[in-house]
């Protein structure tokens, strides 16, 4: 079973997303806080992180680009899951090393599909 570790500041999303990551047999693990997280993130990497963009304190890009310098966190795949919906934030998180990025309201469907598509990446590479 698949580990996705959930970060964002809104409880209710927090909720929602492990709700449907975890009907989907999914083990989840969250943090509503981007410098607890890290922590959190570097001492035990997930198999995979749903990442929010914009929190208090550490954000979600600052959150990632510190992931992507730390060795433990460098090739965990993140999937940004963020009501900015602008060109330029995709583009400057999958620039920063995001494998992917979904925009809120999201379909659960959707959402799903692209958890399973980095996972199944991410078990090719190491396995290659």
């Amino acid at each position: 079973m698949a580990r996705v570790f959930v970060v964002d500041d809104e409880p209710d999303m927090v909720d929602l997303l492990a709700t449907i990551l975890k009907s989907d047999g999914f083990q989840v693990e969250t943090d509503t806080d981007g410098r607890s997280a890290l922590a959190r993130l570097l001492a035990d990497p997930p198999d995979l992180v749903l990442l929010d963009l914009m929190m208090p304190d550490l954000d979600g890009m600052e959150l990632l680009k510190l992931l992507r310098l730390d060795v433990k966190g460098a090739d965990v795949p993140v999937l940004v899951v963020s009501a900015r919906s602008g060109h330029q934030d995709q583009l400057g998180t999958l620039q920063l090393g995001a494998n992917a990025y979904i925009c809120k309201p999201f379909s659960p469907r959707e959402l799903v599909r692209q958890v399973r598509q980095l996972l199944e990446i991410s078990d090719a590479d190491t396995s290659a």
